[in-house]
């Protein structure tokens, strides 16, 4: 099957809108966080091993579990890898 037509992978979106180029960003996280092998593949074939590198980096979409398998895939250091967590500001609720 091919991989964009895969409901396990998008279960949430019409397939028959789904567009590799217009939504690659959307397609490549949701291969990162949930596709095979077969998947995998493709999203090489079809985007380059940088640009998954890339989304494998940049994702907030990955839990902990897909970025640090993504990052030893890809070989890359803990550094690279370690998520900057974005400063939330307290509620008033919540200070002394």
């Amino acid at each position: 099957m091919e991989t964009l037509q895969k409901t396990a992978l998008f279960w949430d979106v019409d397939l028959k809108e789904l567009n590799a180029q217009k939504n690659e960003k959307f397609v490549v996280e949701r291969i990162l966080a949930f596709g095979d092998t077969d998947d995998v593949r493709w999203a090489s074939e079809q985007y380059g091993k940088e640009k998954l590198k890339q989304y494998a980096l940049e994702s907030n979409k990955l839990n902990p579990k897909s970025q640090f398998f993504w990052c030893q895939y890809f070989n890359l250091s803990q550094i690279e890898c370690t998520k900057k967590q974005s400063q939330k500001k307290l509620s008033p609720f919540w200070t002394n």
